[in-house]
């Protein structure tokens, strides 16, 4: 394949994110505004993401995602040998603790649940299956944002990260930001494990641990509960509940 072909289909597939939760029906017209394609781009490739099934046109003229990605997202449940392996793990964890457990995987520069064990009691989780969480709030991201390299985990936030002191200028309120960030990585990682207090949800409580079977982390396992069951479990104590059963985990999937 040429290098042209190449970066063609890169656009191509990039169109595919721009079907997100806040906006999940396009025209091809806004699509090739949005994206700065010629039309006559737009419609060629939003033409073959249709063919292949990834995309569907409704009748009002508008696309979404196509029954292809439903069919892709079984398979995964199905085959993927690293969920396959977290299954016995969340289920454990969740019996041990009563929470609902959750494995969320890194793809990209983004890091998505793919899957899930409900716990005793009934937490509704506003990242489910699918959806892409925050990097720098809540349990998941932060835990394997600790064990990333330095560099990349700044690219992340350089991308993703908020700067938090609103009054000074721009550049010199990301690097406090930032200085902040790395601060509270350093401390997640001397844990082993993560644990959040209603950053991602106000009334639930958080605990995420990264997957590394080789060097880098490829994802999380993440407990979550409400705060009345939190004051109930030691924090330390499933933290290291969770560091061990991970650890398991790792030496099964490492190749």
């Amino acid at each position: 394949m040429s290098d042209d072909s190449g970066s063609s289909l890169s656009r191509m597939l990039a169109i595919l994110d721009r079907f997100n939760i806040e906006r999940f029906e396009w025209t091809v017209e806004d699509l090739s505004q949005a994206m700065g394609y010629t039309p006559s781009s737009a419609y060629r490739y939003v033409r073959a993401l249709s063919r292949a099934g990834l995309l569907t046109r409704l009748p009002a003229g508008t696309y979404v995602v196509g029954a292809k990605i439903i069919e892709l997202e079984a398979l995964t449940r199905r085959v993927d040998p690293i969920v396959l392996a977290a299954q016995p793990v969340l289920a454990e964890l969740s019996r041990q603790t009563g929470c609902t457990c959750m494995l969320s995987s890194v793809y990209g520069d983004r890091l998505i649940n793919v899957a899930q064990h409900v716990g005793l009691e009934p937490v509704e989780i506003a990242y489910t299956r699918g959806e892409p969480l925050p990097w720098f709030r809540g349990a998941p991201g932060p835990a394997v944002l600790a064990f990333m390299s330095t560099q990349r985990a700044r690219k992340l936030y350089e991308k993703f990260g908020e700067a938090r002191a609103e009054k000074l200028p721009s550049e010199d309120a990301d690097d406090q930001g930032w200085r902040e960030m790395r601060g509270r990585l350093k401390t997640i990682r001397q844990a082993g494990y993560c644990v959040s207090f209603g950053e991602l949800q106000s009334q639930l409580v958080g605990f995420g641990v990264p997957v590394i079977p080789q060097t880098e982390p490829i994802g999380s396992i993440s407990l979550v509960c409400t705060r009345q069951r939190a004051d109930l479990l030691d924090s330390q104590g499933i933290g290291k509940l969770i560091v061990e059963q991970v650890r398991g985990l790792n030496k099964k999937i490492a190749p």
